[in-house]
């Protein structure tokens, strides 16, 4: 009995850090998603994962205390793993806001029903986008493998916090800028010419409603030069997903 007791202790260790990850990842924890799914597929994935950790498994502590830390530190492990994926999402949907607030595509932002917060329409459309994109090559296999080195180097129990995660947190959530930056900048550098262009034809041209005019023009021109730069939006993601398997690798290692 007490075997058996000493094995669920393991594997709830197990589902935690599991979970954690899978249901912050925007991939597998999508808010449109069931929570029953979500809840499944993570307990499928710790079965698959348990009979590699339950043989080497660290002593489970006596108290009520420490084994509440325990699985609070295995809870935090996964949370920052797939806080870690999710920024290169926020950074897309958010260039995505940038290129729309240019084009004039704010005003209609809609409500989702999940958050209860208005959205960029473009911002979903490149979320979305990006992620058949990270599905296609099989970006999503880079999520289940780092999560499961991370069993292979930090055991259970073994989580340490230690101030280089924070700072590469930091680093990342910064990037999220960058991001958007390199992905609206077509977009915007094109809008950005097409605006001086209309500035002049105001000028020249000063009885023209520049106003009913401007706004179809800049519409048509941002969605044309975003349909032209989607393959520069795919190398762009292919470059962004090899840079996020090496900085889940780099806070596996600070944790550990």
């Amino acid at each position: 009995m007490a075997y058996w007791l000493d094995q669920f202790h393991v594997f709830l260790l197990v589902l935690l850090r599991v979970g954690a990850v899978l249901i912050v990842a925007p991939i597998f924890g999508h808010h449109n998603y069931l929570t029953q799914a979500k809840v499944g597929l993570a307990f499928m994935v710790s079965l698959v994962i348990f009979p590699l950790v339950a043989a080497h498994h660290p002593a489970i502590p006596a108290g009520l205390f420490p084994y509440a830390l325990m699985l609070m530190r295995e809870a935090v492990l996964g949370l920052v793993l797939g806080y870690a994926v999710l920024l290169l999402f926020i950074g897309i949907q958010f260039a995505g806001q940038l290129a729309g607030l240019q084009m004039g595509l704010d005003i209609v932002d809609v409500i989702d029903p999940h958050s209860t917060g208005s959205i960029s329409v473009l911002g979903q459309y490149l979320n979305i986008l990006a992620i058949l994109i990270l599905l296609s090559i099989d970006g999503h296999h880079l999520v289940l493998q780092g999560l499961a080195r991370s069993f292979e180097v930090i055991p259970l129990g073994g989580v340490v916090l230690k101030e280089a995660v924070m700072l590469k947190l930091i680093a990342l959530t910064s990037e999220v800028f960058v991001i958007a930056i390199k992905i609206a900048a077509p977009v915007i550098l094109a809008l950005f010419l097409v605006s001086v262009a209309l500035g002049v034809l105001a000028r020249t041209v000063p009885q023209m409603n520049i106003l009913m005019v401007g706004f179809p023009v800049q519409l048509a021109a941002g969605l044309g030069v975003l349909v032209a730069s989607l393959p520069l939006f795919y190398l762009l993601m292919t470059k962004l997903i090899g840079a996020l398997s090496r900085h889940l690798q780099a806070l596996i290692a600070f944790m550990s």
